[in-house]
């Protein structure tokens, strides 16, 4: 999580940048006018009207739909002859904002599913988006719908339907301050409000990814080894995977702040790097000992300005580039088929995660996945964020992970300290409350689910089960502390899982 965050260092000196990879394209089915240049092959209908106008995403025309007053529009084509399997939608979309919803849907016989296309005001960047859909062949429908106020528009663009399907593998929470909780009392309810085993109530509602920072030597004795292997086997028990996240400090490193471990403040670098080295094996290798190899492994949290400072700071890069070809080893000298993670924050900014990874890769740091922060409060718009993912996953060859975003049910608070997501924070779009952080999970998940070619993996919600619960505050030298984030939790003050967490039952 971004507790503190800082401008961005200005770029220099950047290494020359790898070529985007182009991986083979699913075989695309023949559509009528995909680009509306003409119009030919779709139909429209309702309340508002449908034109085509200049501006388009890559051709020069696209469809608009708008209004005048409240209105609502249907533009359709049918696409025959298809046979069996799975298919998948995909276009591009802008619009105004206001909008009740923008959705496309692709509808074969009884069967449909819609992605909900998020707004892209501010700055109208065009967004793309993809649906999937198994037929048993035959006919299908393609429609795009838009319900909206007077003045509001929506303007659709480029269409392609492909042979197979596009579908997130990662459906994940950050649930690192579960353990804690439940030691201090926290209980966690189904929708029913029956009390249960809070693994299997998350995953009974999708969910097969857990994350789980974990720190040097923090003071409260939680995220620590021996806890991370306490909930690494009881994930294993419920079949959820685990990605573990080194913070390499004793408590929370992020953006603003990369504290050196207390017990390693004095050594040299070449003892600094070791103490990587050693803490990242020692960590890995017994959960491997147990039996509960991670899938992931994070080295370091949002180190956007480096990590380990001053020695690994962002103005001392080779230092960062040899602690990060060190936790790179020490994690494949555990355990080669674990797949490590670099991770930063400020997901909606294209040229920091440039600037970043450029000069990462320039110095040849080896990385198997991309991981992203994105809170929409501070780190630009959707549209933004998939820009994002979808240039630095092609430029640096590499699948990307959304890997903390979280959002606020409620203004509401449920102990003595003020939360972070305050009523001045709401986005436009998604109302504080179960149904809006909803909306903004579904919409975050249908971003990374449009990087093309499957190199969108999935999301994290950070920390989903933290909750109220006197002793598990956010300050693990103060055992009073309070928590200033439960109002972005997944469970609400009666501990019952939130409707957002459905959303990972559709994919």
């Amino acid at each position: 999580m971004t507790t503190t965050p800082i401008d961005p260092p200005e770029p220099t000196a950047v290494p020359a940048e790898p070529t985007p990879t182009a991986a083979p394209q699913p075989e695309p089915v023949p559509l009528s006018d995909p680009g509306f240049e003409t119009g030919e092959g779709w139909s429209s209908s309702g309340t508002g009207e449908a034109v085509l106008e200049t501006g388009g995403h890559e051709g020069e025309m696209r469809l608009t739909h708008l209004g005048e007053s409240a209105f609502r529009m249907e533009t359709v084509q049918s696409v025959a002859g298809l046979a069996g399997g799975w298919y998948t939608l995909r276009g591009w979309s802008r619009s105004s904002g206001g909008q009740n919803e923008v959705f496309a849907e692709l509808e074969c016989g009884a069967a449909a599913r819609r992605v909900h296309i998020p707004s892209t005001s501010p700055g109208y960047r065009w967004i793309n988006f993809a649906v999937s859909l198994e037929t048993a062949g035959g006919l299908c429908t393609i429609r795009l719908v838009t319900d909206g106020n007077a003045g509001d528009w929506a303007s659709f663009d480029d269409f392609t339907l492909e042979t197979g399907r596009t579908a997130l593998s990662v459906l994940g929470a950050d649930i690192s301050s579960l353990k804690k909780s439940e030691d201090f009392g926290g209980v966690y309810r189904d929708t029913d409000g029956t009390a249960g085993d809070p693994l299997a109530v998350m995953q009974s509602h999708g969910l097969n990814y857990a994350r789980l920072r974990v720190f040097v030597d923090p003071a409260d004795g939680y995220h620590n080894m021996e806890r991370l292997l306490d909930m690494a086997a009881r994930l294993q028990a419920q079949g959820i995977g685990l990605l573990v996240d080194f913070h390499y400090s004793d408590n929370w490193a992020d953006p603003g702040k990369q504290i050196k471990p207390a017990a390693w403040e004095d050594l040299d670098f070449e003892g600094l790097n070791q103490a990587v080295y050693d803490h990242t094996f020692d960590v890995c290798n017994a959960l491997v000992a147990q039996g509960t190899p991670p899938q992931m492994v994070q080295v370091g949290n949002e180190i956007n300005a480096g990590m380990l400072w001053p020695d690994g700071m962002y103005d001392r890069k080779d230092n960062l580039a040899e602690l990060l070809k060190t936790g790179y080893r020490a994690v494949k000298d555990c355990s080669p088929d674990t797949l490590v993670m670099l991770h930063i924050a400020e997901g909606g900014d294209n040229e920091l995660a440039k600037w970043w990874f450029g000069n990462i890769t320039g110095r040849d740091v080896p990385f198997d996945l991309i991981g992203i922060s994105y809170y929409p409060f501070w780190h630009g718009t959707l549209a933004e964020l998939q820009f994002n993912l979808n240039d630095i996953s092609a430029r640096y060859d590499r699948d990307v992970i959304v890997v903390e975003t979280a959002y606020g049910f409620t203004t509401q608070n449920d102990d003595f300290l003020p939360n972070i997501f305050s009523p001045d924070m709401e986005i436009p779009g998604y109302p504080i409350s179960p149904e809006g952080q909803a909306a903004f999970l579904r919409d975050v998940m249908a971003v990374v689910r449009a990087v093309p070619n499957g190199r969108g993996l999935g999301v994290f919600y950070w920390d989903a089960a933290w909750t109220a619960v006197e002793g598990n505050g956010w300050d693990n030298t103060d055992p009073d502390s309070g928590n200033a984030w439960e109002n972005q939790a997944l469970f609400d003050y009666d501990g019952v899982i939130l409707p957002a967490f459905n959303e990972y039952l559709s994919p």
